[in-house]
């Protein structure tokens, strides 16, 4: 198909097989006159076809040029190309000065586009129908019309229509429709026009010279027809089209303005309740607004916010209570993008309706929210209502929908204006308002988007950051093309504008649709058609057929047989006593018996004997036709007694007479799916209770470190307080509650950090350290236990090994976990090494060595287990079992290893390493 200022495709190439160059005797002059008269007829079918320009793309419906192009490949080869582009050129011109729009380069574009559809649909349907196809087969047919029809004119439109947008003759928004037109066009003529051509030149002759009074005549006679009707139906409809369109465009602005105007409505109706009853109750405020509450009302709420400040909100939370709201309090959103709480003053909601759904935004403080506030600050200053711009609201939880607010304020003294007499300002109360959901406020006004038409209302307040308040995002940028109409409306101060427009162009009336009409007219003329080429077929192509449905035959056979002898699934074929009549091998091999032994028996005497009565009474049912089949779990007994626990899909196969036959049954072991499904739920119970452990040490270790915070606070106080100065033996008492206090919370902090790591709460942050000041904060944190046990310790950095990567915060807190063990599990005057040296060219080892009783190999497998002291749980040495299991976990965030060499009475080292900062490789 194509459009006004254009004309169409052509065709042109011969395939591998086809006579691509003139024979011998083929003079240069009779090539010419062969062109030349393709030429002519291409262009005579262009332009008459484009005489069928119908709305809404001016678009003609059938192009059968582009039919007449395929065919004159086919039968000529590649050196009618030339004719064919110079009759597209020329029906591309001759609509160009039709229509003012004269340029030479876009038709010779569309010419060369034509020329090169007819040659790669000509290529197409040589490979995939043979070098002269006699189209007498349906699925021959289908790969003829797959080739010319379908891939290859994809071309001609996308090179005309190119060439149509780059010379101004269409705009962007015109290129899709343009080009779908201008395909279909194309596809329908070639559906048409290459039969009839074929039938007048096409080869071979023997099939298609009889095909022109049979094929080619009823064709042409059915287009003509369709033409004259159609051009008929087309002249008078767009103006009715157009009348349609502004008479429902203007009914719908006016409804959708009405609709728009209710919230306000509802505002005011507020307003003045507020101002005369500024302290009325929950219950009468909800009972004034009962009418507005129904659902489906103008608005989605309507309320009241005072002004506070901070210090008035504990008294303002205790008379919401006692007005009703009981679990009322004043709150921050905290969502995305919301402002920071406003210090001096807030403005939280406190009276709402309907409350059902809006009781969420009870208590918000809605300054915080930045679209509000600028509402507010304008509704407080002007005195007038003020809209905001359309932000998630408050009360809505997992709604996609924006909302609009209105704001109004009341002044002190009862007052609407914001100066009194003399012109000072008036203290502000707070702000009553009303809100919407544009979009739902206006589907209800325009339900369904009745007709053809669909609206958007746009938000056009300069600087607004969401235009579009309701309808479909395409309103943002509406092409010229559509039919649209818009009204302009000052809402609360800003500026909206409402847009109704018909979203598939003009409106199609009721019994006047010329271009559906055609097309499918056209379509139906091309059906007939293939029809027609189908049944004046040979009747060798019956005889070829019948042929090849048994070669197809007897392939499926063999290729279900071979389905049913490899597939991993049990098939069993039993007669109406459940005697199996065939099985195949792998049902056997579930079983373990060979097909004599199966068939020996009944398919009940391999059943488990718990499983036979459900089985003989379903298969009674399916007998009897109350079930078309059934499935079931049951169990069969092996060939060495074992159970084998399947899923049995049993079902009747009926003979010709529609009697019950065969019972057919498919087996499936699903044995190892049970013992999976057993493994998963065990592992989802183990992992449970692991998030239960996790929780319980979570929150006792918060709940704990809350009074020991206090204990630990007023010994400390207590020791500091000298009135009166207590005794060296109750400073003993103190100094002991106090080092008792520091190991429980120093205990509480380590159980933290390891349910942290247990729910892969931890990070850390992986920087490049000095390490000789974190060596020094480590021994900083030991030194009064080191002092205490009298243990000495020597410290050996390489200086090439103190820079490395590594989180600071977390390795001072391995460092000090691993040298404090060394000094607690260590004899009476005993020794700690921590070193660091370089290893390798990338990294820097670390260790910590003692002198202490040193690890068994038992010890050591048991070492990393969370609160496992290896037996020194009784004794004077503090600890809980997890300092090593907490270093383990936080070396394997930083990418480490720990590592443990011990031997009984020989000490013991703890190492890993740590990559070298890249400024000190």
């Amino acid at each position: 198909m194509t459009e006004a200022p254009s004309s169409t495709n052509v065709v042109a190439a011969p395939g591998r097989h086809a006579p691509e160059d003139p024979p011998p005797g083929r003079s240069l002059a009779r090539l010419a006159v062969l062109n030349a008269a393709v030429a002519l007829a291409y262009a005579v079918l262009g332009v008459l076809a484009l005489r069928l320009i119908l709305p809404p793309d001016f678009v003609s419906p059938i192009y059968p040029a582009a039919g007449l192009a395929v065919a004159a490949v086919l039968r000529w080869g590649r050196p009618v190309l030339p004719g064919i582009a110079l009759g597209g050129a020329a029906v591309s011109l001759a609509i160009g000065v039709e229509r003012g729009h004269l340029a030479l380069l876009q038709p010779l574009l569309v010419g060369i586009g034509g020329a090169l559809q007819a040659w790669l649909g000509a290529v197409l349907a040589r490979r995939w129908t043979g070098p002269h196809p006699p189209l007498c087969e349906p699925a021959e047919l289908l790969r003829f019309l797959a080739a010319t029809a379908g891939v290859a004119c994809l071309v001609g439109p996308t090179v005309g229509v190119a060439a149509l947008w780059g010379s101004g003759a269409i705009g962007p928004s015109q290129v899709a429709s343009h080009w779908l037109a201008w395909w279909i066009g194309d596809a329908i003529g070639v559906l048409i026009g290459a039969p009839v051509s074929l039938a007048l030149f096409g080869l071979p002759r023997r099939h298609w010279a009889p095909r022109r009074l049979s094929v080619a005549l009823p064709l042409v006679i059915a287009c003509a027809l369709l033409f004259g009707a159609t051009r008929q139906v087309a002249d008078n409809e767009e103006g009715r089209r157009r009348q349609a369109f502004e008479l429902e465009a203007t009914s719908a602005l006016s409804s959708l303005a009405d609709t728009l105007s209710m919230p306000l409505t509802a505002l005011e109706a507020n307003h003045s309740l507020l101002l005369v009853a500024p302290h009325i109750s929950r219950a009468d405020f909800e009972r004034a607004h009962a009418e507005r509450a129904r659902a489906g009302g103008a608005v989605h709420a309507v309320g009241w916010a005072p002004l506070l400040r901070p210090q008035e909100v504990p008294a303002f939370e205790r008379a919401a209570q006692a007005d009703g709201y009981l679990n009322y309090r004043v709150f921050e959103r905290r969502r995305p993008g919301d402002l920071q709480p406003d210090p001096d003053l807030l403005l939280p909601i406190r009276l709402i309706a309907p409350y059902a759904r809006n009781r969420p935004a009870m208590g918000a403080n809605i300054r915080s929210i930045p679209q509000a506030r600028a509402a507010q600050e304008r509704a407080i200053a002007t005195g007038q209502p003020a809209a905001t711009e359309s932000f998630p609201l408050s009360q809505d939880v997992g709604v996609t929908l924006m909302g609009v607010v209105v704001y109004r304020a009341l002044y002190e003294g009862g007052s609407t204006e914001p100066r009194d007499a003399a012109g000072r300002p008036r203290r502000p109360l707070g702000v009553a308002f009303a809100t919407l959901r544009p979009e739902a406020l206006l589907h209800g006004a325009l339900p369904a988007r009745a007709g053809q038409l669909d609206y958007c209302l746009l938000d056009a307040t300069p600087g607004s950051q969401r235009p579009l308040l309701a309808g479909d995002a395409r309103c943002l940028r509406l092409p010229d093309t559509l039919p649209s109409q818009s009204r302009e409306l000052d809402f609360a101060g800003r500026a909206w504008r409402l847009v109704v427009y018909s979203p598939t162009g003009l409106p199609a009336l009721e019994g006047s649709a010329a271009l559906p009409f055609a097309i499918a007219g056209l379509t139906g003329t091309a059906l007939l058609g293939l029809l027609l080429l189908t049944i004046t077929g040979t009747t060798a192509r019956v005889a070829r057929r019948v042929e090849e449905a048994r070669l197809r035959l007897r392939d499926s056979e063999e290729r279900f047989r071979t389905i049913v002898e490899h597939a991993p699934i049990g098939v069993v074929s039993c007669d109406l006593k459940a005697r199996p009549q065939e099985v195949n091998p792998y049902f056997c091999q579930l079983l373990g018996m060979s097909v004599e032994q199966l068939k020996a028996r009944s398919v009940m005497a391999i059943t488990h004997p718990d499983d036979r009565a459900e089985d003989s009474r379903l298969g009674m049912a399916l007998i009897r036709g109350e079930l078309g089949r059934y499935s079931r779990i049951k169990r069969y007994i092996g060939a060495q007694g074992q159970l084998i626990t399947v899923r049995a899909t049993v079902s009747l196969l009926r003979d010709a007479q529609g009697q019950p036959y065969r019972l057919l049954g498919i087996v499936e072991d699903i044995g190892e799916q049970l013992r999976l499904a057993e493994l998963e739920r065990t592992h989802e119970a183990e992992l449970a209770a692991n998030r239960a452990k996790n929780e319980f040490l979570s929150r006792m270790s918060h709940e704990l470190r809350t009074p020991l915070n206090a204990m630990l606070g007023f010994a400390q106080l207590l020791e500091a307080d000298h009135d009166p100065i207590l005794s060296p033996r109750q400073r003993g008492w103190l100094a002991q509650i106090q080092q008792s206090g520091w190991h429980l919370l120093q205990m509480i902090d380590d159980t933290l950090d390891l349910s942290r790591l247990d729910a892969d709460q931890l990070r850390v942050r992986i920087e490049h350290l000095d390490l000789e000041p974190i060596a020094a904060d480590s021994l900083a944190m030991v030194e009064s236990q080191r002092r205490r046990l009298g243990v000495s310790i020597e410290v050996e950095l390489a200086s090439d090994a103190c820079e490395l990567r590594a989180d600071a915060t977390r390795l001072k807190q391995v460092l000090t976990n691993l040298l404090s063990n060394a000094v607690k599990y260590n004899h009476a005057g005993g020794k700690v090494w921590l070193r660091a040296r370089r290893a390798g060219e990338s990294m820097v080892e670390l260790s910590v060595s003692d002198t202490g009783p040193g690890l068994s190999d038992a010890q050591k497998a048991q070492l990393f287990q969370p609160f496992n002291r290896l037996g020194r749980e009784v004794g004077g040495i503090e600890g809980t079992g997890i300092g090593l299991v907490i270093t383990q976990r936080l070396l394997a965030l930083m990418g480490s290893e720990l590592r443990v060499d011990s031997r009984l009475e020989e000490g013991s080292t703890f190492s890993f390493q740590l990559p070298v900062s890249s400024a000190n490789q």
